[in-house]
């Protein structure tokens, strides 16, 4: 009597286990990937409507975080600066006086290119008229998590552990990916990040970055965890709603 299906047949259940376990595995495997902030925001870098240097302003000239983002102590969020706040240095009575006057050339006759400026004249223009620079958010928490700046500020971390160096930055990017699994390491070893505030400012970044690379972060980090009792909370409703 011949056989009603041929015998490679009978391999099939076990090819069809091995092709949906493999491609379970791929599903996963990718969208624990593609699907997480590591993939689609680290990088990010939106073109702003004013091409502001965090480079120029922070690194070269040294100005403090603070100084644009003023409630970030005592905010949960950073606030994005008005433009009154650019204006308190780039306000000008003329291209040779004002707090800027000496932004002229060598001989004093003609104005530099801050005068000439295209994104200046944009500020200004957003400061005379009153109507807000529409910045592009690049850093946003979802909605159903919140993140308090001003209690991880005064607990000892620094800018720097979230944004990198953004003192660095010509145009300000997506840095580090500020996924769940991220904040949670941090929390389950905060002494990896906890500066002494006492000793460092935590938005000298530069200064920032070399002692958290140092050899004596961990035990240092340690100690500031035991002085001010610091247990970050892993729970669920510590950071959503």
């Amino acid at each position: 009597m011949s056989h009603l299906f041929p015998k490679w047949m009978n391999h099939l259940p076990t090819a069809g286990a091995l092709a949906a376990v493999g491609g379970l595995t791929f599903v996963s495997v990718a969208g624990w990937y593609y699907l997480t902030p590591d993939f689609w925001r680290v990088g990010y870098q939106p073109k702003q409507p004013v091409a502001f240097s965090h480079q120029i302003h922070a690194g070269q000239l040294g100005m403090d975080c603070r100084y644009c983002h003023t409630h970030v102590e005592e905010s949960y969020h950073a606030n994005v600066p008005a433009t009154s706040t650019c204006m308190n240095c780039h306000t000008v009575v003329n291209q040779t006086t004002g707090y800027l006057k000496k932004a002229v050339s060598a001989d004093g006759a003609s104005p530099s290119a801050h005068w000439v400026s295209k994104d200046l004249a944009l500020v200004r223009e957003s400061y005379d008229g009153g109507r807000p620079i529409e910045w592009r958010r690049i850093h946003k928490a979802p909605d159903y998590v919140h993140f308090p700046h001003s209690a991880h500020l005064k607990a000892g971390i620094s800018c720097y552990s979230c944004h990198s160096r953004i003192d660095e930055m010509p145009v300000v990017y997506h840095a580090k990916g500020l996924g769940m699994g991220w904040c949670l390491d941090c929390h389950r070893q905060p002494e990896k990040h906890l500066i002494d505030t006492s000793q460092i400012r935590v938005t000298d970044l530069r200064v920032v970055e070399q002692q958290l690379k140092s050899p004596t972060q961990i035990e240092s980090g340690k100690a500031l965890k035991e002085k001010a009792g610091l247990l970050p909370p892993q729970h669920c409703g510590a950071c959503h709603y």
